[in-house]
């Protein structure tokens, strides 16, 4: 992507509305977490996997990726951490 288009006000006003969208979503995430309901948390692992870096978040892609391969890999001991950075990564770029 150019400069010119990331720096639209168009696109910011994408990634605002994807941030805010990842922001609400989030508690719910967490609830599914808490009810080992990991079908669930996963897409949500999955979703940002895939969009993240679209929106200028390769963190967040990297992060949704862990958060997938964990799943997959029936290790859960790290999903909390993971949807705690994610909550850190969107308090801060929703600031």
């Amino acid at each position: 992507m150019t400069d010119d288009f990331m720096d639209s006000p168009e696109f910011k006003a994408l990634i605002k509305e994807y941030l805010e969208y990842l922001n609400t979503s989030l508690p719910g995430v967490r609830s599914n977490l808490s009810d080992k309901l990991y079908k669930d948390v996963y897409k949500f692992g999955h979703n940002i996997k895939g969009t993240g870096t679209s929106y200028g978040f390769e963190n967040l892609s990297d992060i949704g990726a862990k958060i997938c391969n964990n799943i997959k890999a029936e290790d859960y001991s790290q999903l909390g951490s993971l949807l705690d950075n994610v909550g850190d990564i969107l308090t801060e770029a929703l600031a």
